[in-house]
């Protein structure tokens, strides 16, 4: 009897002991499409909304800013139940054209906020349109925080809505897909207020001649954003000055530029502490700079265009690009009764490319 009771003792004391109950491993995965009522590369689509119906319960992030239909000819309305997402078409789509539905994270699983990147091609006619555009971009000064960088393609000058329009990965590159060849105005901007327009401050660049997309779509348009020029902003400009040297037992130090590809009309624009002490014309492919005090110095290199002695960004008004502006990715440090040499392999001509 006694053996009884040790062993139901025993029993009842493993049933009581304490587990922790675990969720399983994190979802680290994006939800998946299970099926659509609009098919990727479909022809002939007449219909007025995509339904998807996806592997596990989502919702939608910032959806008008975040899903988009190009070109934009139809308003879109969102509804999210369960594991479905069905999109409408509040306007009509027209005839004979190429659409892309895409979702730039803007569809994400309900638990871990998973998105990706998904698109889907189709046509209202009995072809797709093939063109494809590659761009990228470099930014010289970058903005405050990050923010995201549009690139809107126009039929005409005059046009206040973009035929199409496409958002830079984080990589600073883009493309897109699906185009109707054409001659097209391009401008690419960071959209600071989100409001999906470029407005008159914010940094942009654009192409202020029409190019034939089929000349350019094995090409990679590249675009330097700078904000345009404000004769309020005393930074804009560069201007030949000097820091005055009141120490005159300060001993200085050099900097030898060894740029073998430079050409006529390069200009270097020294800063020390973000101030401007020193703008000289780079006439010879190995310049020796003296007379610098001890530390550390950020190098500008623009091509002088209009031969001012500045540096001068984009002008919309005047429908002038930014001059070309390289800015050395290091800050060089110099050291009194030192040369210190810096080699640069970029040519005037390329300057603009990242």
């Amino acid at each position: 009897m006694v053996r009884y009771a040790l062993i139901i003792l025993v029993l009842l004391s493993a049933c009581a002991q304490v587990g922790t109950i675990t969720g399983g491993p994190t979802d680290n995965f994006a939800p998946k499409v299970l099926s659509s009522s609009i098919q990727n590369k479909q022809l002939n689509v007449n219909a007025n909304q995509q339904v998807l119906i996806f592997d596990e319960f989502i919702k939608v992030v910032d959806p008008q800013k975040s899903i988009t239909l190009m070109p934009n000819d139809s308003r879109l309305q969102f509804a999210v139940k369960g594991k479905t997402l069905t999109i409408d078409f509040l306007d009509p789509l027209q005839a004979q054209t190429t659409y892309t539905l895409m979702s730039n994270g803007g569809i994400a699983d309900i638990t871990e906020g998973n998105d990706s990147l998904m698109t889907w091609t189709f046509s209202t006619g009995q072809y797709l349109d093939s063109m494809t555009l590659n761009a990228d971009f470099t930014m010289p000064f970058a903005e405050k925080k990050t923010e995201k960088v549009m690139l809107a393609i126009f039929e005409s000058d005059t046009s206040k809505n973009a035929r199409y329009i496409g958002l830079f990965s984080e990589n600073n590159k883009l493309q897109l897909q699906g185009l109707k060849d054409g001659a097209y105005y391009l401008k690419a901007f960071v959209d600071s207020d989100a409001d999906g327009a470029c407005g008159p401050k914010e940094s942009q660049d654009q192409y202020f001649k029409m190019l034939q997309l089929s000349d350019k779509q094995n090409d990679t348009l590249h675009f330097y954003l700078t904000k345009p020029f404000s004769s309020k902003d005393s930074t804009s400009t560069l201007a030949n000055k000097e820091t005055a040297r009141t120490d005159s037992t300060l001993k200085f130090g050099s900097l030898v530029l060894n740029w073998p590809n430079i050409s006529e009309g390069a200009v270097l624009a020294i800063y020390q502490n973000e101030q401007l002490i020193r703008t000289l014309s780079l006439t010879n492919s190995l310049t020796k700079v003296t007379d610098l005090m001890p530390g550390l110095y950020s190098l500008h290199l623009f091509k002088d265009l209009n031969r001012n002695g500045n540096w001068d960004p984009i002008r919309p008004p005047e429908k002038l690009r930014s001059e070309p502006l390289y800015i050395y990715p290091e800050k060089i440090k110099v050291k009194a009764n030192w040369d210190i040499e810096v080699p640069l392999n970029k040519t005037l001509d390329n300057l603009l490319e990242p």
